[in-house]
């Protein structure tokens, strides 16, 4: 059996696969930021401290009303990094935030502006 060559075909079959091959050689983002929607903050918060964090709460600016624990269940040892999701039904962007720490000392950074930061680096 003899095949013949077919400029038409090798054509269309390398124009496929070099689109395809162009949009696979698109790196992915290695840290997509986090999406926020109107009512929600997103921050990255990495501990950068020796101890590690048990439970995370946020308030509007001055507010003495604390959120829930914004960890949950989950614990942001040192070195780690947690994503954080902080409802905010007013558009606020000045927030206190509360550290607890796992040896029971409790840590406030007053005024932290969420609608400037994304990445938010704890250093006690």
């Amino acid at each position: 059996m003899t095949t013949r060559f077919r400029p038409h075909v090798l054509a269309v079959a390398l124009a496929c696969c070099a689109g395809a091959h162009a949009a696979a050689a698109q790196p992915a983002p290695a840290n997509p930021a986090p999406v926020a929607s109107s009512d929600l903050h997103v921050l990255r918060l990495t501990n950068s401290g020796k101890m590690g964090i048990t439970a995370i709460y946020a308030a509007p600016a001055d507010s003495i009303d604390m959120s829930d624990d914004l960890l949950g269940r989950q614990t942001a040892n040192a070195g780690r990094t947690v994503t954080l999701k902080i409802k905010d039904p007013k558009s606020v962007c000045a927030f206190d935030l509360q550290f607890l720490m796992n040896n029971g000392d409790t840590v406030t950074r007053k005024r932290v502006n969420l609608c400037q930061t994304v990445d938010y680096v704890f250093t006690p």
